[in-house]
């Protein structure tokens, strides 16, 4: 059994039938006496167990986070696409699929309607591989240029949302025309950046 002394918390192994149901015992590092008791040995495992189990599931969860932040990004912006500001700022980009897929023909338009300035996105995205490709989702984001014009908003404006395409697969070497719209932008002058989401 392990004797702990109650001042300076130095540990002891010493055999139980050596205490027995109760002896005075010595501390030899602070010279501490006192009445130890029989401990029971099957509750110290116990907490001894419960005290392992803490631990794993506390590595289990942090492990769990880990790869749920690193591998399943693409989902994460599906589902919440502000998070790829986060991606962008620890330097994780999503799959890289410039050699896979290729966009042709971009072009932006403003247009309004009800009073309301939206902005449209219109384009081509080509399958460049020899291989039939699941289809990506376009992961758009919008900001202001650094430079405004005078009399322009200086207001910072970021805006990323998903466009999702109407095929499932794309053939090699097959196109499919895209285009999509987003409501009430603040201005003109944006830049518009449009990255590829593989699942």
């Amino acid at each position: 059994m392990i004797v702990t002394c109650p001042i300076c918390r130095s540990k002891y192994f010493v055999q139980p039938e050596a205490i027995g149901e109760s002896k005075m015992v010595r501390c030899a590092l602070c010279s501490t006496t006192w009445q130890q008791m029989a401990i029971d040995e099957s509750i110290d495992k116990k907490d001894r167990v419960t005290h392992i189990a803490k631990w794993a599931f506390f590595w289990f969860s942090v492990l769990a986070f880990l790869f749920s932040l690193f591998f399943t990004k693409n989902i994460a912006m599906k589902i919440w696409p502000p998070v790829t500001c986060f991606y962008d700022f620890l330097g994780i980009n999503p799959l890289d699929t410039k050699k896979t897929f290729v966009i042709k023909n971009m072009s932006t338009f403003f247009k309004k309607r009800s009073g309301k300035l939206y902005m449209g996105l219109k384009g081509e995205l080509v399958n460049g591989s020899n291989d039939v490709q699941i289809m990506p989702s376009l992961v758009i984001s919008l900001k202001n240029e650094d430079s405004e014009p005078e009399g322009a908003p200086k207001v910072p404006y970021r805006k990323v949302w998903i466009h999702d395409l109407m095929y499932n697969k794309l053939l090699p070497n097959q196109k499919v025309v895209f285009e999509t719209e987003m409501q009430s932008v603040p201005y003109s002058n944006l830049i518009c950046d449009v990255n590829l989401d593989v699942l």
